[in-house]
């Protein structure tokens, strides 16, 4: 493997290992550490030009950085209409909403 791969697997790795602690932390009740946490795993990422994992991208707000946690720190509604199902995610901290459009299956 090259090095630079080699580094950007170690820090998407580290930075879902960052991910889950913050999570157990926020549930602790340590808002402050939790949003630490995430930013030092986006920092790694940024810093190794890496992509952010899956749980960056979709449960972490963007305004806040805190981790959402659906009836902790986000509440999900779903919307329905004729050709899609539109998800929507808002913080409870900050109210930041974020709409995810899905397609309705046949």
């Amino acid at each position: 493997m090259r090095r630079s791969s080699l580094i950007k697997d170690l820090a998407i790795q580290r930075a879902k290992i960052l991910y889950d602690t913050s999570v157990k932390m926020l549930k602790q009740g340590l808002v402050e550490v939790a949003r630490k946490e995430i930013e030092t795993g986006l920092k790694l990422l940024r810093k190794a030009r890496a992509r952010k994992p899956l749980a960056y991208r979709r449960y972490v707000c963007d305004n806040c950085l805190i981790p959402l946690i659906p009836g902790l720190t986000a509440r999900v509604r779903i919307r329905s209409n004729r050709k899609q199902v539109i998800i929507t995610l808002t913080c409870l901290q900050c109210g930041w909403v974020m709409r995810k459009p899905c397609r309705k299956k046949k």
